[in-house]
């Protein structure tokens, strides 16, 4: 199984949109880091703001690259080629989804140390983030929830088999179902404190939901991830490569 991890990174690195995509994510942290750093009113410099840019432009980017990485292959009819490489099915969804996430865990991380840095250096006030316990808390938060977050669109993905449904399906659940779910009377609240993504970003942001505290909302994400991508590997080997 350990000759997989250098097969799938060399899939990866030989990808273009991979490296541009990543180099959007921290693109995207180091502007608008700037932004709020040095607003045109000359407000005061928060780091939640930046904290929840970042998660948020991040978590879009990783569920695209994520879906590419499960779904790329049956785009372009190699998974029959890949599979009888590594009949194990299962040993190459974990390959990919270990590699990606800790990669996605990595970029996310050196995002937010970037946004912190040049945020502290243009800030009139400056957030101190070596030392504040916002910042120091999203250092490993935003990695793990993003992280979790590629688990999830593993899933997805190996359910779909196709990049632009992934990648609706996950959007949709995200911006769409959360939120109409939520004006379902008496029960739509209660039904939307146990869906995935806002769990996710209650983790992310240290934001407690009516519900439950942080820790529970990992639990809650965590666990749809894993069923998502349990569910996905037992239909990769059910079904015809």
């Amino acid at each position: 199984m350990l000759n997989l991890f250098p097969a799938e990174w060399t899939k990866l690195r030989s990808t273009a949109s991979f490296f541009w995509t990543t180099g959007l994510i921290l693109a995207a942290a180091a502007g608008f880091a700037a932004i709020f750093a040095a607003p045109a009113g000359g407000g005061m410099y928060i780091p939640i703001t930046v904290i929840m840019t970042v998660g948020m432009i991040s978590a879009i980017i990783v569920i695209v690259q994520a879906a590419m990485v499960v779904t790329t292959e049956y785009r372009f009819g190699v998974q029959a080629t890949n599979f009888r490489l590594a009949p194990q099915r299962w040993q190459v969804a974990l390959a990919k989804l270990l590699l990606y996430a800790a990669l996605a865990a990595a970029t996310v991380f050196l995002a937010s140390v970037l946004a912190f840095t040049l945020g502290d250096a243009l800030a009139s006030v400056p957030a101190n983030w070596t030392s504040n316990a916002a910042t120091l808390r999203a250092l490993w938060a935003l990695p793990l929830g993003a992280a979790l977050l590629v688990m999830f669109t593993h899933g997805v993905g190996w359910i779909v088999r196709n990049t632009a449904g992934t990648v609706t399906l996950v959007f949709a659940m995200q911006f769409v179902a959360e939120t109409v779910i939520g004006f379902i009377p008496r029960v739509g609240r209660d039904i939307v404190g146990y869906m995935p993504f806002s769990n996710l970003f209650a983790f992310m942001f240290n934001t407690p939901t009516q519900n439950h505290g942080v820790w529970a909302s990992l639990g809650i994400f965590a666990a749809w991830a894993l069923a998502a991508w349990v569910v996905g590997v037992v239909l990769l080997h059910r079904r015809d490569a």
